[in-house]
């Protein structure tokens, strides 16, 4: 999602986060999913103590399915296993095991009751992709499947970025880093090969699963049969908490017990008589404020949420089909009490929107650049000026644009000159009211001014408006048009993800065999 809906960040941030979108967007076409070559520097600086000994020969070191691979090509899918692994591990320390560094996978012990080593772990993990991307391989090949000519441009592209990574990384040419990276069996016409056969395999799996289509009818019964868990909820809440009696002020525990059921009892107590005086969501948000200044932001009681994502404390009662807005309650917990108030349910039946924009941001004031800091008359007046010269900025080009006719041509015209929007065009799409995401959807929600005016159910193709956003400034907006119904998309796609995991199950792997000459030496 683009950065330039997300409050409170400052420019900077927000151009980059924008420049990341755009950057994505084009490389939506690559399946290269294995291959990443900003990995190639990450494995050559760190001290990977793997199977340093692997023979490199161009013989036939494993067969699946009738392919044949080299132990310089098997020792590839190692590498990257071995970096999935402890990069995705690392990230949830805790979570599980993980190799000691420096210290040869085949001399540490991996599970204890059979005897696996990590080298056999990394071993086993490493041939099973292979045999999945065999099978795969070897059915768009049936299938005549082919890479189209922009996924082998893509993979031109990353070739060439391959051989200017190794020049700036100080390696006379692209070989001498795949060697460094992976062995001294490996250069770039085995690294081609190697990329270009998860290409055709990944590809052709990603056209399998956009192969399954449905019909209305079925999208609707599946998204009814799961709205509890898809439709979004809108409710606010805080949490009362209990003030724990100190353990060490009681001779026994049966007096703490009592004292902590008091205590309990006294923070439930507290929070119906907190409740008893909402009325609405402005009550909600005073009570909040005046239990804890901590809720000196309007939308830090606020909450929108998936079904599937609820608080399990909150869920059953938010979830029920008689919520009402305004409807409160109190929920306990082991540490406190929800005051929890309904905004309502959303059931996704709408269109996404698409919109370009040219942007004009305010100059950052920042507090602590001032002596007295927000009190500080300095502030305020640099403040007001900054707002009034983003003002009359922001009329200025609004009135060259009507003058212009008002058109998406006309906007365009004027976006590289006088907008402070970075993405390409100042064009997004896929634009919902949540933001929903996963491995083949990226739906972006903007912020409430511009969310008001896109989803206005007079809102026509081709309208434009000067809207003023008070986290960025103000902002020309053109109405694109509309999109798919959103919970059809969402309903597609977890339908699609059921039908290719079936598909992929379905799938005969054959178990890899090696060749006497595939050997592991441990050093």
């Amino acid at each position: 999602m683009s950065g330039m809906f997300e409050s409170k960040q400052d420019k900077a941030s927000r151009r980059n986060a924008r420049t990341q979108q755009e950057e994505k967007a084009k490389r939506k076409s690559r399946i290269i999913t294995i291959s990443v070559i900003s990995a190639l520097v990450l494995f050559s600086t760190i001290a990977i103590v793997i199977n340093s000994g692997f023979i490199r020969r161009s013989a036939p070191a494993v067969t699946i399915d009738g392919v044949n691979f080299t132990a310089a090509e098997f020792e590839y899918f190692f590498n990257t296993e071995y970096l999935e692994y402890t990069n995705f591990m690392s990230q949830f320390q805790g979570m599980g095991a993980m190799p000691e560094q420096g210290r040869p996978l085949s001399s540490q012990i991996y599970n204890r009751e059979t005897g696996e080593t990590w080298a056999d772990f990394i071993t086993t993990a490493a041939l099973n992709r292979m045999a999945s991307l065999t099978v795969l391989n070897n059915a768009a090949r049936n299938a005549n499947f082919r890479l189209t000519p922009e996924q082998r441009e893509s993979i031109d592209d990353d070739m060439a970025m391959l051989e200017f990574q190794a020049a700036i990384s100080g390696f006379p040419n692209t070989n001498s880093l795949l060697q460094q990276t992976f062995g001294t069996g490996m250069n770039e016409r085995t690294y081609r090969k190697i990329v270009e056969f998860v290409a055709l395999a990944t590809s052709y799996s990603e056209h399998i699963r956009e192969s399954f289509t449905f019909t209305s009818e079925e999208l609707s019964e599946y998204y009814n049969e799961n709205k509890d868990a898809l439709d979004i909820i809108a409710y606010r809440q805080f949490m009362v908490y209990i003030e724990f009696p100190d353990v060490e002020s009681f001779d026994t525990d049966e007096e703490y017990d009592e004292a902590l059921v008091a205590a309990i009892t006294e923070t439930h107590d507290r929070a119906s008589a907190i409740a008893s005086g909402i009325t609405d969501e402005n009550s909600f948000i005073d009570a909040a404020y005046n239990y804890r200044d901590y809720y000196d932001d309007p939308e830090s009681t606020f909450r929108l949420s998936q079904g599937s994502r609820l608080d399990i404390h909150t869920s059953e009662w938010l979830l029920d089909p008689a919520r009402n807005y305004g409807d409160i309650t109190i929920i306990d917990s082991d540490q406190g009490s929800y005051i929890v108030l309904f905004v309502n349910r959303d059931d996704n039946n709408y269109r996404t929107v698409g919109m370009r924009q040219i942007l004009i941001m305010r100059e950052q004031i920042f507090p602590e650049d001032f002596p007295l800091g927000e009190e500080d008359p300095d502030y305020i007046d640099a403040l007001l000026e900054s707002e009034q010269e983003a003002r009359e900025r922001a009329e200025t080009v609004n009135s060259l644009f009507i003058e212009a006719g008002s058109t998406e041509e006309a906007l365009i015209a004027l976006i590289a000159e006088h907008s402070d929007d970075t993405t390409e065009g100042g064009y997004y799409s896929d634009i919902s009211k949540f933001p929903y995401q996963s491995s083949h959807i990226n739906t972006m929600k903007v912020v409430e001014e511009i969310e008001n005016w896109l989803f206005d159910e007079n809102r026509e193709i081709g309208d434009s408006q000067l809207v003023f956003t008070s986290s960025f400034g103000y902002h020309i907006l053109y109405f694109t048009g509309f999109g798919d119904i959103f919970f059809e998309m969402i309903a597609t796609d977890r339908l699609r993800t059921q039908e290719h995991t079936d598909w992929l199950e379905n799938l005969e792997v054959p178990l890899p065999v090696k060749r006497p000459a595939f050997i592991l030496v441990h050093v």
